[in-house]
């Protein structure tokens, strides 16, 4: 039997599925929930919750302030990012409600991605507890520009399970304390650019997970290219497969 998996960008109607929660206490702006598979680095292929948080610190979204956004961050990402993550039409959800409609979109499913945009603009302690007590393993995907502990506390219990990076800023202004995975998108970005940071990344069964995602669209040939000629260089690297679009889903 085929499983129908909607994707974020073209699933219909996140806000007439889940109405958003009363106003009084912390609500977050989601742009899409939807269970699909982990496509990407260590977890690929690992069904998989993924919430959409809304709103990123180095772009608005908005196609119009591409141009804008990348003079300002210094970041090349607002020039070629094709992910749906504008403010406008997120649902805006408490911790509890959120988790719970985690839940139920992922049946028997119990990994939840957060990701954007930048998730820990808005992702804290509250948010990754509701999560836990629905049964959820919780990974998170970041740009690298937010301290973990401003988003969490100090408190590592109350911290993700497991961090993604994928910077779009130099490795200075980088303020992760630390991660999983370290993931550079290519050709913008480089690993002889992130030698200090590649530091951070915690070691699992004895070796850093380093990743070289080619950049999809007009120059995805030339970013493949690239990604081989450096692992070969240095196979400490591995190249990152989009598998996700092979199976075609998002």
């Amino acid at each position: 039997m085929s499983v129908s998996l909607p994707t974020p960008e073209r699933e219909a109607g996140l806000a007439g599925r889940l109405a958003a929660s009363p106003a009084g206490g912390k609500r977050y702006a989601v742009k899409a929930l939807w269970r699909t598979v982990q496509g990407e680095g260590t977890q690929a292929g690992r069904a998989a919750v993924f919430v959409r948080l809304a709103g990123c610190n180095l772009w608005s979204g908005l196609e119009r302030d591409r141009q804008r956004d990348a003079a300002r961050s210094g970041a090349d990402c607002p020039l070629w990012c094709d992910t749906e993550f504008a403010p406008p039409g997120a649902v805006k959800l408490s911790a509890a409600d959120l988790a719970r409609a985690a839940a139920e979109a992922g049946g028997a499913v119990r990994f939840c991605v957060l990701t954007g945009g930048e998730p820990l603009l808005q992702a804290d302690a509250a948010l990754v507890r509701a999560l836990r007590a629905e049964g959820f393993t919780v990974a998170v995907e970041t740009n690298g520009t937010q301290r973990l502990a401003d988003a969490f506390g100090g408190d590592p219990a109350n911290r993700p399970d497991w961090v993604v990076c994928s910077p779009k800023l130099p490795e200075a202004e980088l303020a992760l304390e630390a991660c999983d995975e370290l993931k550079l998108v290519v050709p913008d970005y480089r690993p002889d650019a992130y030698g200090a940071f590649a530091e951070r990344v915690r070691a699992h069964g004895g070796r850093r997970a380093l990743w070289l995602q080619p950049e999809d669209g007009p120059r995805l040939a030339e970013a493949t290219r690239l990604a081989l000629d450096l692992v070969f260089e240095d196979p400490r690297w591995r190249v990152s497969v989009q598998t996700h679009k092979a199976l075609g889903v998002d």
